[in-house]
């Protein structure tokens, strides 16, 4: 089965329905991916972005950004790279303030053990971040 890298413009337009005419292409793309003719891979990248156009330009509450994002990325024929990472992250994202970048290396963190270094004051509440000068 052929794959494609899904970028954050085609999964946008899914989502809101507009513009109307790259919607309904959109629409289309997503259809054959139900169909099985094709499967979609997301990269955590444009997880990012799709999120922060939603946040930022559509001012969507996080919730509801969190849920829709949930529901485009179990999408038959959807692969999603680091799957487990991004869906915590953005179960993470819905219940903190932090950004979805942010909490993915929350997560990541969370697996690995190794600490992000950040000045960012919400990621070093969660208990993963530490300044190597403090060591």
């Amino acid at each position: 089965m052929k794959e494609y890298w899904l970028d954050a413009s085609v999964a946008l337009r899914f989502v809101t329905g507009e513009p109307a005419e790259p919607a309904k292409k959109a629409r289309e793309i997503f259809k054959g991916t139900e169909e099985s003719r094709w499967r979609l891979l997301f990269h955590p990248l444009v997880v990012a972005e799709i999120v922060y156009v939603l946040l930022r330009l559509y001012k969507k509450p996080r919730e509801v950004v969190a849920s829709v994002v949930e529901e485009l990325l179990t999408l038959p024929g959807v692969n999603v790279i680091e799957r487990r990472a991004v869906m915590k992250a953005l179960e993470r994202m819905r219940k903190t303030p932090l950004s979805f970048t942010d909490a993915f290396l929350a997560e990541r963190a969370a697996v690995t053990g190794i600490p992000v270094v950040t000045f960012d004051f919400n990621l070093q509440k969660t208990g993963l971040a530490e300044l190597p000068l403090d060591s």
